[in-house]
């Protein structure tokens, strides 16, 4: 499983960048872990980009979680009317069985 850290800031400016390291590892075939412990200022970019990767490994039948997500990640998701819970439903460790988020 490859790890990812997630920059503290995931806006507009930063989405591109950061979606072209999470597409990269799904590309390759590798169940990724989010690390988003150090998220502290997300807009609707960066949560487009979350979505768009937990889709795109969902399609692939990868494995995709996110670990240490703040609640400045929950209240972005609440924000923008994306139901965390929702979001986070297909995030699973493919070792364990839990579901993170």
């Amino acid at each position: 499983m490859t790890t990812i850290a997630l920059p503290e800031r995931l806006r507009i400016d930063t989405a591109a960048d950061c979606w072209q390291e999470l597409r990269a590892a799904l590309d390759a075939g590798e169940n990724l872990r989010v690390d988003a412990a150090s998220v502290a200022d997300i807009d609707a970019a960066g949560v487009q980009v979350l979505l768009m990767a937990r889709h795109t490994a969902t399609r692939k039948t990868q494995a995709f979680l996110i670990d240490g997500a703040s609640a400045v990640l929950a209240q972005a998701f609440q924000a923008l009317g994306a139901d965390w819970a929702a979001a986070s439903a297909g995030q699973h460790n493919t070792d364990s069985g839990e579901i993170n988020g």
